[in-house]
């Protein structure tokens, strides 16, 4: 007995902290008050106190101060793909008693509730927590059936089912990954999920033709199908009442909501006039694939997707009649030559059509409950032992001790390559792209055609060496066409988007494509691979740039420059459309969701780890100035040797007004340990003869909040400066700017610089004049009025012959080192 409560205590904490490291990365994806912590403080001593009685040197810290608080998360694994990897505890600190302690999930949801209170007022802070606790609670069930039933969840070869039933941990960057709020009992829970291998017979209807619309692409209706197939039920019951009611039609349902329909006023008013009855349950016993409510027999030629009135994480899974007709479209374009030409010019991919729906209705209105899209089954019969699984598994964490189903993926592939397991899961990686890019982005030009290419929408077939082969798209929902190309479309079928409204404009399809194909689609996958440290992320992010950025001039739809020069894309926010309350599947087809800014990762491709990330403390510049007699070096910031040094800079009279840095030194200590692991700046220490004399703090307005005020290129860079001295005979500050200068172009990813100096600042504006800089126009930042400013290389070099006489120099000391 006491095993059995050490396990199941084990098992909630494991439920508890899945489910947070999922709530944490939605937060970080949505919100803007956090920023990494390195280090253990000096002058924080609370902090401090905590800190060395741990192992973590790297946190998120976030900033709920403004309520009073502020907490810190241990970090495994920072993802610039967007998805990091937390160690517990998490530690919240009180501010006005400065008491440290660890944290539970629901506290923070408390505090992200508070925070978010002035933008989103009306949040149900009970109905956030019930369905939190839900998806804890069914993560905790489904968790101890894995144990007890013992079945491997990752294996590299696996069946469709399998893997559709392996998602065990849920969507790893959802804050309810495990939400089912709506199954009543735990029987329900396991009856009908695919965590449990539920298996349930389907519930049959009986209803008059005339309160039914159903549309077939393949030219027959489906309910003849569902009829003869209850006539060979032998039921005799069943039977009499089918003759009986010959012009009736049978319709199938998920048992669950046929229990729900049946409560339903208007299913029981149907009833009373003999317009609807109910059948019972009968045929073939199907099991849920990893949606739910979609629902799979490996004998049968069609899955079927039902409604179902269960909150699955943030909306109740009910088909639209938009979306019904979504699947019968494209279905209908596949078939025209159009459609055929699609097909054939990219056979990577193959699209699991839904070309048959049902609805019922009732006086002039739908019943949602009864929509049913019916969708081709590819993987029956000798499709049933393919090796395809759903993208989701593929990037899910390890289980309980049981490897990821990726590493375990990579592993074999290397042993069949003969290959060591980095190199294999770079080129693993490298054909997941060459299949997945060129032919979406081809689509997408040559026919219009957008999908919500996400993690549960797109298997991957793996070939016999488990790398992968085709990609199988699927969800009558995901389908869009651009307005680029209405007119070939309807051209090629007529009646498109009629129904369906799936022809939108391109510049709505572009920040969504974008959402499904890079940040939930491909960058999951580079998540996947690189937190199980199978490859470096840098590399891999680099090659997801360079395999969009070959499109770059043949694309016509400004997709690719979207993808590649944007600073920022468009992301949903899943914990913002839960907090408020939004069911996604029935909101306005052009506000399903919330959405706000994430930072374009493939910029990092021009990111300059000198300049923002540098590993050494070293001199990184140095140059002599023969006419003033003076050595400049610049050195990274240290801040156990620098910190005091520059407390004392910032608190001096003429840097206060401009830096506003001043202040207790525990405020910059702060300041620093947060600035020094992030990607937006960094600061280095300037010597004059050897003495530290000035600080710059170079930044890239990709990450930095200048780039959100002008169009921002990846390569623009930019600097702030202070010089200490008051002295004139120690200051050297033109020397000082030239030095700063040099030290940016050194940089190869560096374009050209940038400065945004008050307007009011008539002597900075002659200083960076001198320079070379010249204005661009005036910009509004959030805290002041600024002169942008730019410089490029050439232009630097070509008023300054010496300095790059110094750079040729330099660079060509660097290769003879290099040989």
């Amino acid at each position: 007995m006491e095993t059995n409560t050490l396990d199941s205590t084990k098992l909630q904490q494991i439920s508890e902290e899945t489910n947070f490291n999922a709530l944490l990365n939605s937060y970080c994806r949505e919100f803007n008050n956090w920023s990494r912590y390195v280090g253990i403080p000096k002058y924080d001593e609370s902090l401090a106190n905590y800190l060395v009685t741990t192992t973590d040197r790297l946190h998120i810290r976030f900033d709920f101060t403004a309520i009073g608080f502020e907490v810190y998360a241990p970090l495994k694994f920072y993802a610039d793909s967007g998805r990091h990897v937390f160690n517990f505890p998490i530690i919240e600190r009180n501010i006005a008693t400065d008491a440290i302690s660890p944290i539970s999930i629901y506290r923070f949801m408390e505090l992200a509730i508070q925070f978010s209170a002035e933008e989103f007022p009306n949040v149900d802070a009970n109905l956030v927590k019930q369905r939190l606790t839900n998806s804890v609670e069914n993560l905790e069930a489904f968790l101890s059936f894995f144990k007890q039933n013992g079945r491997p969840a990752n294996f590299a070869k696996m069946s469709f089912i399998e893997a559709e039933q392996s998602l065990f941990l849920g969507h790893n960057a959802h804050p309810l990954p495990k939400g089912r709020s709506g199954f009543n009992s735990k029987e329900e829970l396991f009856k009908y999920s695919p965590e449990t291998q539920g298996s349930f017979q389907l519930a049959y209807f009986l209803i008059s033709a005339d309160n039914i619309v159903e549309k077939n692409a393949e030219g027959f209706d489906m309910t003849d199908l569902f009829r003869i197939e209850l006539l060979d039920s032998g039921n005799a019951e069943t039977i009499a009442l089918l003759d009986q009611h010959p012009n009736h039609k049978v319709v199938p349902m998920h048992p669950w909501e046929a229990e729900y329909l049946l409560s339903q006023t208007t299913v029981k008013a149907m009833q009373k006039e003999s317009l609807l009855f109910f059948l019972g349950h009968f045929g073939e016993f199907y099991t849920p694939t990893s949606s739910v409510r979609t629902v799979y027999n490996a004998s049968s030629d069609w899955m079927l997707k039902f409604s179902l009135h269960v909150k699955i994480t943030n909306s109740q899974r009910v088909n639209l009649v938009r979306e019904l007709y979504r699947g019968y479209d494209v279905s209908k374009l596949l078939k025209t030559a159009f459609g055929k030409a699609a097909k054939a010019e990219y056979p990577e991919i193959e699209f699991i059509t839904d070309p048959a729906f049902i609805t019922v209705n009732y006086k002039g209105e739908t019943i949602d409950g009864f929509n049913i899209s019916i969708r081709h089954n590819p993987f029956k019969g000798d499709g049933t032992e393919k090796n395809v699984t759903l993208l989701a598994a593929l990037c899910q964490d390890g289980l309980l001790g049981q490897k990821p189903r990726i590493v375990n993926l990579i592993e074999e592939a290397a042993i069949s390559k003969n290959k060591t397991v980095s190199h294999t899961a770079v080129n693993w990686f490298k054909q997941y792209l060459h299949l997945c890019v060129a032919p979406i982005v081809g689509l997408y030009n040559n026919f219009g055609m957008a999908f919500e290419f996400h993690q549960q929408n797109v298997m991957v077939e793996l070939d016999k060496d488990y790398y992968p082969a085709k990609f199988y798209f699927r969800d009558n929902q995901g389908y869009f066409f651009s307005d680029a190309k209405a007119e070939a479309l309807k051209e090629a079928y007529p009646g498109i988007a009629a129904e369906s409204g799936s022809i939108v404009p391109n510049e709505y399809i572009i920040p969504k494509l974008t959402y499904y194909l890079l940040i939930n689609n491909i960058l999951g996958v580079v998540n996947a691979i690189a937190s199980n440290n199978l490859a470096d992320e840098k590399i891999l992010i680099d090659l997801v740039y360079l395999e969009f950025k070959q499109f770059e001039n043949s694309d016509t739809t400004g997709l690719v420059d979207y993808i590649i020069n944007r600073r920022s894309w468009e992301v949903k926010g899943n914990l913002l459309t839960n907090l408020c309350n939004i069911d996604e599947a029935s909101a306005p087809i052009n506000n399903p969701a919330i959405y706000r800014e994430f930072p374009n990762p493939l910029s990092k491709y021009f990111f300059s780890e000198n300049l923002i990330k540098p590993e050494s403390k070293a001199v990184l510049y140095s140059r002599f100035f023969p006419k003033e007699n003076v050595t400049i070096n610049i050195r990274p910031f240290d801040i156990d040797r620098d910190l005091e040094m520059v407390h004392d800079w910032f608190n001096q009279e003429h840097a206060k007004p401009i830096w506003k840095m001043d202040g207790p030194i525990k405020g910059l200590e702060l300041f620093y340990r947060t600035l020094l692991p992030n990607d937006s700046s960094h600061s280095f220490i300037g010597e004059i003869n050897g003495e530290p004399t000035f600080t710059i703090e170079p930044y890239w307005p990709m990450r930095d909040g200048v780039g959100a005020c002008y169009e921002a290129l990846t390569s623009d860079y930019g600097a702030h400066l202070l010089i200490a001295p008051t002295d004139k005979d120690k200051k050297f500050s033109f020397e000082t700017g030239q030095a700063l200068m040099d030290f940016i172009f050194e940089q190869p990813e560096v374009g050209k610089c940038i400065g945004e100096a008050a307007v009011e600042s008539r002597a900075m504006h002659i200083f960076v004049t001198r320079l070379g800089f010249k204005l661009e126009k005036v910009i509004q930042m959030p805290y002041k009025m600024a002169n942008l400013t730019f410089c490029h290389r050439q232009w630097y070099w070509e008023k300054f012959p010496e300095a790059k006489a110094y750079a040729m120099a330099k660079s060509s000391e660097f290769e003879t080192e290099e040989i």
